[in-house]
């Protein structure tokens, strides 16, 4: 067992190799057989699945009526737009949402760079085409972004002027490829290095998207072994704590009493079963609107439950 354990986690080194801004190729040696194949493919879905990337999700254009219509004085439909718009690669920094402006006044071509916005943010990509007007106009759009990690509603109905809400169904990632492959070591076949290539769209580093991946892991496999090596509570002697009978803190009703007797009870604060049998018959008795057929019948009630009254009770009841 002790033997398998060393084979299984014998991985002493990882390093990095940047092959340009967007591209890394991360080496993790040594492996034994499928172990390392296993691990690859496992590392590559989850980058996918624990990075996200900023989004526009939402867009308001002035003087449109649907995604479908056509604005005067812009060579590109309202669709193409929505395309050139997707292709914006930026990052918000430290923070989720912003609200991203264009206001520019025609004949210009409208490019990524005249973005302004509420927020710090950083593009990627700034001489990207989103539009050419060719008439003079003012060519406005707002567009509310967001990190994809989080969900998003339209609430910017009024903001700025009354137009139609375009929804963006945005579906890039920031990893645009991932591959991993196996190498063969020529002194000791057993032994095999992973190489994880990443590629992303700028907006991050493949070297943290890596990091985001094996964080996201940690944590969860922590919480699972956590769950799995809880230890053993130790057990606690029954003389630290007081024993509660449970029928002491049943309500009075348990012991099938009429209405009326029921009532006379709850009226002088009798509400357990514990705070009747540690009366003494003559309180009881006395007790207001007390009768003795009521009497009777209680205790006939508490001998069929085999009770009795003036039962010491060492600790208060309460209600």
């Amino acid at each position: 067992m002790n033997e398998f354990k060393k084979k299984l986690f014998l991985i002493n080194k990882i390093s990095y190799k940047k092959i340009n801004f967007n591209r890394t190729i991360i080496k993790i040696e040594p492996f034994f057989n499928s172990y390392c194949d296993s691990l690859g493919n496992f590392i590559r879905r989850n980058i996918f699945l624990t990075n996200y990337n900023y989004q526009i999700s939402f867009i308001k254009i002035y003087n449109i009526n649907s995604e479908f219509s056509s604005l005067k004085g812009v060579k590109e439909s309202v669709q193409e737009i929505i395309i050139n718009i997707k292709k914006i690669i930026f990052k918000i920094d430290d923070n989720y949402i912003a609200y991203l402006i264009i206001k520019k006044k025609g004949p210009c071509v409208v490019k990524a760079k005249d973005i302004f916005s509420d927020k710090k943010i950083f593009i990627f990509n700034p001489n990207i085409v989103i539009a050419n007007v060719t008439k003079e106009i003012t060519f406005f759009l707002i567009m509310k972004c967001n990190y994809s990690g989080i969900k998003l509603n339209s609430n910017f109905n009024n903001f700025f002027f009354n137009s139609k809400i375009i929804k963006i169904i945005n579906n890039n990632n920031i990893i645009k490829n991932i591959n991993y492959f196996i190498h063969q070591k020529i002194i000791n076949k057993k032994l095999k290095i992973l190489f994880i290539d990443i590629e992303t769209n700028g907006s991050e580093l493949a070297e943290t998207c890596f990091k985001n991946c094996i964080f996201y892991l940690k944590k969860y496999f922590y919480l699972l072994f956590s769950i799995i090596n809880i230890k053993k509570k130790k057990k606690i002697k029954e003389s630290n704590f007081l024993y509660i009978n449970p029928i002491m803190i049943r309500s009075v009703d348990n012991l099938e009493l009429s209405i009326k007797t029921s009532n006379i009870l709850k009226k002088n604060n009798i509400f357990l079963i514990g705070d009747l049998i540690k009366l003494s018959e003559n309180i009881l008795l006395n007790l207001k609107n007390m009768t003795k057929s009521v009497y009777l019948e209680i205790l006939s009630a508490l001998k069929n439950k085999k009770l009795t009254l003036n039962v010491k009770i060492d600790y208060e009841i309460q209600f």
